[in-house]
């Protein structure tokens, strides 16, 4: 952590020195609280498991960073190696005992240096284990950010799971070494949603930039998972396009009403009417268009004619009665002509923020990625799966571990299993 924080030193002296909040420098410093956001217990340990099973396919032996880890990731390997899906108090124990010993190599080792995940599994279940130095460079980077992509994905809605480790693979992730193509672009609109959901607004701006500018570039290129993503199976290629188009101009536009300069503000609102422009073309009626359709009438002072889509957005059932009651609350200011009454108060930037990162989770959770990666033929997809799965019931079990009454079940559990088990969890403890 320490480059990060001299980075962020660096930074900030030299924003103050030129006085002038660049789009550059605020990048850089997104870049730094990205690291802060990813550097916590959960995130460590899962990194713990995948470190586990890469460099259990290390060919050299003498690598300085297996020999430091190899001892310790025996644990975890019998647990994944196998098909059962309770683990033991015992189990849970051993493997985070062993943990402790290595967190402070986890959170400063790079899990790339290793060989990757999926090869990894494939030495678990028998086949040889890798050489890096007979693999080219290009490709082993390559594969690693398609890697990364792909569980990105996979875990964004895994239950247990989901954001935080969703945002720890997008920051492993270079999309600029990752070939054009759809899955780089999805994987940039699900890196700029997650960046905004963790206010890191111009790492999320500039991802999205990036994708506005590919699908303006590209405006036949078929888009399958996207489809799938947004539950678009309905809609032609062009369609899709214009749809995803809009989807990534509102959430540049939220970006950019979140910031702070004035500048940011009237780009956002250029966001939203082209978001709404093709949202218009395709004639679609959604929470999304409703709440920009409102907060556009009501930044112009044209209170009256936000009223249509707010009072749909009363009658929505994906929102909450507090919520319906806001609605309420914006209707009545907008019945009174009081436009900075609703957007200073009740219709203020949390607020919409707030709606559409619901509407957006409760669009992703329907999405089965196991599936749609199979009828798209991703490779590896069960042996992902398969070992998202197992590392949420072990995630599970170790984070059980502290809980007092955990620890009282673990020790009847060691006691009925006799003394050479109570002595072996001694040692452990």
């Amino acid at each position: 952590m320490m480059k990060y924080s001299l980075l962020l030193i660096c930074t900030i002296f030299l924003w103050a020195c030129s006085g002038d909040q660049t789009d550059e420098a605020l990048l850089l410093l997104d870049k730094q609280k990205l690291q802060e956001n990813i550097n916590y217990d959960k995130i460590i340990f899962y990194k713990f498991t995948k470190i586990a099973i890469r460099a259990n396919a290390v060919l050299d032996t003498n690598m300085s960073e297996y020999q430091h880890f190899s001892k310790y990731n025996q644990s975890v390997l019998s647990l994944m190696d196998t098909s059962k899906h309770r683990i033991s108090v015992l189990e849970a124990f051993k493997i985070y005992n062993n943990y402790r010993k290595v967190k402070t190599f986890v959170k400063e080792t790079d899990e790339d240096i290793f060989p990757g995940l999926i090869q990894g599994f494939n030495v678990l279940y028998g086949a040889p284990k890798v050489n890096l130095k007979t693999i080219d460079p290009a490709e082993r980077l390559r594969m690693q950010n398609i890697e990364h992509a792909i569980l990105s994905m996979a875990v964004l809605t895994t239950r247990d799971l989901g954001q935080p480790f969703a945002l720890y693979e997008c920051s492993k992730t270079q999309p600029e070494l990752l070939p054009d193509s759809e899955m780089k672009t999805l994987l940039e609109f699900v890196r700029g949603f997650l960046f905004f959901g963790n206010n890191l607004y111009y790492l999320s701006e500039d991802g999205l930039s990036r994708n506005i500018k590919w699908l303006d570039q590209n405006k036949d290129m078929p888009l399958p998972y996207t489809k799938a993503f947004f539950g678009w199976r309905n809609l032609s290629d062009a369609q899709t396009h214009i749809a995803f188009d809009g989807m990534n101009y509102l959430f540049r536009g939220f970006d950019r009403m979140r910031m702070a300069r004035k500048i940011d503000e009237e780009r956002s609102l250029e966001d939203f009417e082209c978001f709404l422009k093709d949202m218009n073309k395709l004639g679609f009626q959604n929470e999304l268009v409703w709440i920009i359709d409102a907060y556009l009438h009501l930044k112009r002072d044209q209170p009256e004619k936000a009223v249509p889509a707010l009072e749909k957005l009363k009658k929505s059932t994906l929102f909450s009665d507090t919520e319906h009651k806001a609605f309420q609350k914006i209707i009545d200011f907008a019945g009174e002509r009081k436009s900075d009454a609703a957007l200073n108060g009740v219709y203020d930037k949390a607020f919409i923020t707030k709606l559409v990162s619901k509407y957006m989770i409760a669009t992703l959770s329907k999405i089965n990625w196991e599936r749609v990666m199979k009828e798209n033929d991703v490779p590896h997809t069960k042996e992902i799966f398969a070992g998202i799965h197992k590392f949420r019931n072990l995630s599970n079990a170790v984070s059980q571990y502290t809980g007092s009454s955990t620890i009282n079940n673990g020790k009847k559990e060691i006691t009925k299993k006799g003394n050479a088990l109570l002595n072996q969890a001694k040692s452990l403890w």
